[in-house]
């Protein structure tokens, strides 16, 4: 017997979605795929939040987070391994680029190590003429006297 084959469709995210999305971002929050958060930071995401509904579970999740009408940040963007390859991620990254221009955001950035599904996406690692950010994690500092 075939198995049926699902059915996702791509919402926004609901306030009641929020206890199978905080399921889906636990094992990448465990692996340190992604930084950990709370339940109730995830909840505030959810307002500019999208799901991939694959017949009532949640298989896939991002938001973007406006942190002014200058920028926001895609943020937990999550997808189940075995709905990878589907463009789920890449549609949940186009949405919230199209929320974030809704709310006449002018900037979104994207942390990842997902480099090619962004640039695939249009995201560069700089605006044109605009400066380029730089990291250094506090373990890493020199120890100046």
């Amino acid at each position: 017997m075939r198995k049926r084959a699902e059915t996702i469709r791509i919402r926004k995210a609901t306030l009641e979605d929020l206890p199978q999305v905080m399921q889906l971002l636990k094992p990448f929050m465990a692996a340190r795929q992604l930084l950990d958060r709370s339940e109730e930071e995830v909840a505030s995401l959810l307002e500019h939040g999208f799901v991939a509904d694959a017949d009532g579970a949640i298989v896939a999740f991002a938001a973007v987070e406006v942190y002014s009408r200058k920028m926001a940040e895609i943020q937990c963007l999550a997808v189940r391994p075995e709905q990878r390859r589907q463009g789920l991620g890449r549609e949940l990254i186009l949405r919230c680029v199209a929320r974030a221009r809704e709310l006449g955001v002018r900037e979104v950035m994207a942390i990842t190590a997902s480099e090619s599904l962004f640039t695939s996406c249009g995201f560069h690692y700089s605006l044109p003429g605009q400066k380029k950010a730089l990291f250094i994690a506090p373990e890493k500092m020199k120890n100046e006297k």
